[in-house]
């Protein structure tokens, strides 16, 4: 993994946590609760599904070696 996608990580994760994080707040402050978590809840999804996507899925964690 270079700097570069090193530094896009941890801005994707960043903006994965405070987005939904504040969107959250805000929407639970207004008296929307239910709307606050369901944001929360699929901004974290998002999120995790994108850095599986871009970074975990790429990954070859079969053996190697003799073939057995």
């Amino acid at each position: 993994m270079t700097i570069d996608e090193r530094v896009l990580f941890a801005i994707v994760l960043a903006i994965g946590v405070v987005l939904p994080g504040g969107a959250n707040y805000a929407l639970s402050s207004l008296g929307f609760e239910t709307a606050g978590t369901a944001v929360w809840a699929f901004g974290y999804l998002g999120v995790a599904l994108f850095v599986w996507y871009r970074w975990v899925r790429p990954l070859d964690f079969g053996a190697h070696g003799d073939g057995s």
